[in-house]
């Protein structure tokens, strides 16, 4: 049975009066109590009403113009006082929609609204379990789900329909796209990325919409059959590095679950911890998510202030932070956390790569963006040094099912000022299982744990100490 939405007396006066003062009104927008006839209309006919309406009357209405604005980037309060509204509409307007043009599975003010101030026929599709990506080429849309993509059966009526949900996304977003400007990078409410594109740039208009889907998860729930990702030793190795604060290096391809297993690091983090995190956008969410009483503060880029991920990670250096996570750094910043990791500060960094082997070198390019002068050798041992811990996630296909899988953690280290890759546990791509290498921490690193607490025994049964 469907939820009744909350009725706003204040709108629908608000809609009677706005109604009342139309001059010329055609045969479909006249109410109620003066139609003739109730002729069925199209769902595009209807919109069009609706959206006129609603553009018409936010021009004096502070509050309604603000939820077109934050519907349109998917703020759910927002969507829901506007989907009253248009229901309120339909039924002043006495639209008939003709059920056969309807989004299916939606309501006519659902479809509506899609079509006025939502992401038109991605809107529910943004919203279905595990669906990591929603793609628009052109006219055709596909979903994304646990990495493998599938083609949907909705379809654009034409690429200028594609062209108008782009226009209304960019309108929202306060970011333009037009042919002087045919790409535009911003994000949803949810924090869901939204790329954008179109002709002189692309051959056809696309829509990107990225779901970050951080799982709440914890290092034992990542061992089990459900995800795969790592094993119980592995899951008892690491909550033993947490405990005794060792930096981390997350590195791996597109959709490979970084940022989940990031969220499976900071479970384990003890609730005396003091976490500082810097992502593009607020995608981990730790305050909201981890339980306890937790000392969280989270930072983020702001482009229009000039504030860069490399400006805006200083600052967390002076705030008394246990833990500095960054969430994929992709420019100079990388240089600010392997610097706050050597002045005694515990960070755990993602990076986007798609080859193991190329990490530092891929790091190394990242730094050399600031366009200052770097000796290479200096800058590998400085990596090694800074993050003793690396971990690789791959997607494995196993038995026709997607996994993310850690397929290494790898110690580093210097000794005579020669950077050392000792792999500790390592995947096995015959086997489709994970093996121990029997390679041990360093003096140096053991010194760093012991500095924090640990002891020889807290490590026996994982053979690395």
């Amino acid at each position: 049975m469907r939820i009744r939405k909350k009725f706003h007396l204040t709108s629908y006066i608000k809609d009677l009066k706005h109604l009342n003062s139309l001059d010329n009104k055609p045969e479909k927008l006249i109410p109620i109590a003066k139609r003739r006839v109730r002729t069925k209309m199209s769902l595009s006919e209807a919109s069009e009403i609706i959206y006129k309406h609603l553009m018409d009357r936010s021009k004096n209405d502070t509050q309604l113009h603000e939820d077109i604005m934050s519907a349109g980037l998917g703020e759910p309060n927002a969507q829901e006082r506007l989907k009253a509204v248009v229901e309120n509409l339909i039924l002043e307007y006495k639209i008939d929609i003709d059920e056969s043009t309807l989004i299916d599975n939606l309501s006519p003010a659902e479809s509506v609204f899609a079509e006025t101030c939502g992401a038109s026929l991605l809107d529910d599709l943004l919203r279905l379990p595990d669906v990591e990506e929603v793609q628009a080429i052109g006219q055709d849309i596909f979903l994304i789900r646990n990495a493998e993509q599938t083609m949907h059966h909705r379809k654009f009526s034409s690429l200028k329909h594609v062209e108008l949900l782009q226009d209304r996304l960019a309108l929202c977003g306060k970011k333009p796209i037009n042919d002087a400007n045919p790409f535009l990078q911003t994000y949803l409410w949810s924090g869901s990325r939204l790329v954008m594109s179109r002709p002189r740039y692309s051959d056809v208009p696309a829509i990107h919409i990225r779901n970050f889907l951080v799982k709440d998860v914890s290092l034992d729930l990542l061992a089990t059959s459900q995800f795969r990702t790592i094993n119980t030793q592995m899951a008892g190795l690491q909550k033993k590095l947490i405990k005794f604060k060792s930096s981390f290096l997350i590195g791996g391809g597109t959709n490979t679950g970084k940022t989940t297993y990031l969220y499976g690091l900071c479970e384990a983090m003890s609730e005396q911890d003091r976490i500082r995190t810097l992502e593009k956008e607020f995608e981990i969410s730790l305050r909201r998510r981890l339980s306890g009483k937790r000392n969280i503060l989270a930072v983020r880029e702001v482009e229009e202030l000039g504030l860069t991920m490399e400006e805006a990670f200083k600052p967390l250096l002076v705030m008394s932070p246990t833990w500095i996570i960054e969430g994929e750094a992709k420019g100079s910043e990388i240089n600010q956390a392997i610097q706050g990791s050597l002045r005694g500060h515990n960070v755990i960094v993602t990076v986007h790569t798609n080859n193991r082997d190329s990490i530092t070198s891929d790091i190394y390019d990242m730094i050399k963006q600031d366009n200052r002068n770097h000796d290479v050798a200096d800058i590998m041992n400085r990596i090694a040094r800074a993050f003793p811990i690396l971990v690789y996630k791959r997607i494995i296909k196993i038995k026709n099912v997607n996994y993310r899988v850690a397929t290494e953690i790898t110690h580093l280290y210097v000794e005579d000022g020669k950077v050392y890759v000792k792999p500790l546990v390592l995947w096995d791509y015959e086997k489709l299982d994970w093996v121990t290498t029997g390679n041990k921490f360093h003096q140096s690193f053991k010194e760093r744990l012991i500095g924090n607490g640990a002891t020889a025994a807290d490590f026996a049964e994982f053979g690395v100490w």
